[in-house]
């Protein structure tokens, strides 16, 4: 059974300010443990969750901005047990691992098994977990999106991005899709997807289950929930929102999640 627990829906600067809406990312076990997009919040809403950050196998992280990466080095900390053993994965895209832009201190490098960069395309293993870095278009060029494959079939994370012709085919076969839907319906900003993307999107992929994260102020304010009700109308495809503590259980024949 493959378990993903979330840890906060908010995204952008004035969510990631405001903490109306959690930034911690998300975690997900299937015989290894990962933590994905570790922002602000993450070491602390891993232990409200009962997520024993020192247990972790990898840590991944899409980009190098704020919301998405700022717990890194302290998550780093724990899963390598204050540095004092060598253990773990890192994987990131060119602006998490390069050194001239990373954003991870330069002394936990040396504390990690494996560090990893990744480039739309790449590929990876995390115990028997496949990964595939995939693309986006973000105001941080090197930002990648994460397909799993795990042993119930395919999670897929569509990181910050706007929407360009290809990027559905990337993401075909997800049994979960968690998608950045950062502004309503009637909205938009470059580099970031919109509630219309989202139905579009969904309905090319055709997933069970839609996760929505990345939630933007003016999203929240307008409301979130109202919105994702008219995703779901619109797709047919069951949705929820990656409020902190919200979990999804998948096995070979269903998707459960918890409240």
């Amino acid at each position: 059974m493959v378990k993903l627990i979330f840890l906060g829906s908010g995204g952008g600067r004035f969510m990631t300010i405001t903490q109306k809406r959690c930034t911690g990312g998300f975690f997900l076990e299937d015989g290894v443990k990962i933590h994905i997009d570790p922002g602000p919040g993450a070491l602390l809403k891993s232990w409200e969750n009962g997520l024993d950050p020192r247990e972790l196998d990898a840590i991944l992280v899409s980009h190098c901005h704020i919301d998405h990466c700022n717990d890194a080095n302290i998550m780093i900390e724990a899963m390598t047990n204050g540095c004092t053993v060598k253990r773990g994965t890192l994987v990131g895209s060119e602006s998490v691992i390069d050194s001239s832009s990373s954003i991870i201190l330069e002394r936990y490098f040396d504390n990690l098994e494996k560090v990893e960069k990744m480039r739309s395309g790449d590929e990876t293993n995390v115990g028997d977990v496949k990964v595939t870095a995939t693309p986006t278009m973000h105001s941080d060029p090197s930002t990648v999106g994460f397909r799993f494959d795990t042993s119930e079939g395919i999670v897929s994370y569509i990181s910050d991005t706007q929407f360009f012709p290809d990027l559905s085919k990337w993401h075909e076969g997800a049994r979960v899709l968690i998608l950045s839907v950062t502004r309503p319906s009637r909205n938009r900003i470059p580099y970031h997807l919109n509630s219309n993307d989202a139905v579009r999107l969904i309905k090319d992929i055709n997933p069970e289950m839609m996760v929505m994260t990345h939630i933007g102020m003016k999203l929240h304010m307008q409301g979130a929930e109202a919105e994702l009700a008219e995703i779901e109308e619109a797709t047919g495809v069951d949705t929820m929102i990656a409020s902190s503590g919200r979990k999804l259980l998948m096995d070979k024949s269903s998707i459960t999640k918890s409240l």
